[in-house]
């Protein structure tokens, strides 16, 4: 009895997965936009190109939520071996979006990493 009601678990489950949208990483698009260098200080506007990627593919504008992957403290891309959360985000019609953390890869507010920049790096 306990395996007939695993193996109709896992079918149930494989059936479920058949309804998701089969996300590929070539469906996003990356992008960059300006992010202030110092959120806390109104004075200070200094920006720098902050990287991310976004897919609109199956976006309902007047109802879609937005799925936010933010990358951890690494070079960031569309993380190939982690697309159920964007299968999910496309069955419930989302705009998907990936976001490099300040200060890794391509997201570096300057050009070098000193005590005084690396002030920056925190969780204000």
């Amino acid at each position: 009895m306990r395996t007939t009601l695993a193996v109709m678990g896992l079918l149930a489950s494989v059936a479920c997965a058949q309804d998701y949208p089969d996300v590929q990483v070539s469906d996003f698009t990356e992008k960059t936009f300006k992010q202030l260098v110092d959120h806390t200080n109104y004075q200070d506007d200094r920006t720098f190109d902050m990287r991310y990627w976004i897919n609109d593919q199956y976006f309902d504008e007047e109802e879609g939520p937005v799925f936010l992957y933010i990358c951890g403290e690494y070079r960031c891309s569309v993380p190939e071996t982690r697309l159920f959360p964007f299968m999910v985000g496309g069955k419930q019609s989302a705009r998907l979006l990936v976001l490099e953390h300040r200060y890794y890869g391509d997201s570096q507010p300057f050009d070098e990493w000193t005590t005084e920049n690396l002030s920056y790096l925190n969780s204000e």
